[in-house]
């Protein structure tokens, strides 16, 4: 007897540009499983607490925060700490995993002055993660790996190469923490391998696709969560 096909609902929240971006990320990741499950895509506008639309995985981006000013800084940190204890309460304690998207810390002209933005964001993210057990997808570090010049690509990842990029680092952190319980190893197995063997970024010197610091894991209503064993200050000068 063939068993049901799982739908993955994952709420994204992000800015109004990069929902091309997770719209290709849905994409691959439903070309990969094959069937094996299907993806489906929640937006959602604000970092607070929405009504419950039964998410599997939650992705919260910080470049929403980017039209904000760097005075503003008390107040986006207490935002997303108050919307992260909460997240905690609610989508952790159903089994549900949680990931925050870190920023490239890469400026040119006038976004120059987003630098010291850009910083605390990504130093928030990490700080998340030890905190309150959310997994970080980590494009800074790819992006960084790769080069701007060669992906003509800025913090807003408004290039089509920054964006593939920014896309297969997603997937392949999706499928290696975020989804590998909800189908069945081999598929996940399959679908890992054939998208490194594609993605636009060779990811196999990068030592943890997943976050910011070495990971442990902790078992949670039999979904697996993660935080970081220990917190390493690499977005320093702020």
């Amino acid at each position: 007897m063939t068993s049901a096909v799982r739908n993955v609902r994952i709420a994204v929240r992000c800015a109004p540009g990069e929902r091309v971006l997770w719209e290709e990320v849905i994409g691959l990741m439903n070309a990969g499983l094959q069937g094996a499950c299907t993806f489906q895509c929640l937006w959602r506008d604000e970092l607070g607490l929405p009504a419950d639309d039964g998410c599997d995985v939650l992705c919260l981006s910080m470049l929403p925060e980017l039209s904000r000013q760097v005075s503003d800084w008390p107040a986006i940190e207490a935002e997303w700490r108050r919307a992260a204890a909460l997240l905690r309460e609610r989508e952790l304690a159903r089994g549900g995993v949680v990931f925050v998207v870190t920023l490239f810390r890469y400026t040119t002209g006038e976004d120059s002055v987003l630098l010291p933005l850009l910083r605390r964001l990504n130093l928030l993210a990490a700080r998340l993660s030890q905190e309150f057990g959310f997994f970080v997808i980590d494009v800074d570090r790819t992006l960084a790996h790769a080069g701007a010049v060669n992906l003509r690509a800025d913090a807003r990842l408004a290039s089509p190469e920054a964006r593939r990029a920014a896309a297969d680092t997603i997937v392949e952190t999706l499928l290696s923490v975020g989804v590998d319980h909800m189908a069945e190893a081999g598929a996940i197995h399959a679908a890992l391998s054939q998208h490194k063997a594609r993605s636009a970024i060779d990811s196999r010197s990068l030592s943890t696709p997943v976050s910011l610091g070495q990971l442990k894991r902790s078992s949670m209503r039999g979904h697996t969560q993660a935080a970081l064993s220990e917190s390493h200050d690499i977005y320093g000068g702020i």
